[in-house]
């Protein structure tokens, strides 16, 4: 008997055997980096988006998300004064 053919075809064997494994990812790259997220300053504020009295400038705010204002500047500095607890619509009385 030939034992060449039988020895060629181990061979053969083992290496589409092992074409996968050497096809793998060996996970030796470094993940890629990606920039760490930033939360925004403390002091920072979206801008008000609700005009409640008609003169053009934007002046309360919906944090609840329902269409209505129920966070208002009432002395025009661009910070929240006055808020509606209750949710009537209303600021309330300080």
């Amino acid at each position: 008997m030939k034992t060449m053919p039988l020895f060629g075809a181990l061979l053969g064997s083992a290496a589409l055997a092992a074409t996968p494994a050497l096809a793998q990812d060996t996970g030796t790259e470094p993940p890629p980096t990606e920039a760490p997220e930033t939360a925004p300053p403390e002091n920072s504020r979206p801008p008000a988006t609700i005009d409640t009295d008609g003169d053009g400038v934007m002046d309360a705010w919906d944090q609840r998300g329902d269409g209505r204002p129920d966070t208002w500047d009432t002395d025009g500095d661009g910070a929240p004064d006055a808020f509606d607890q209750d949710g009537d619509g209303e600021p309330d009385p300080q």
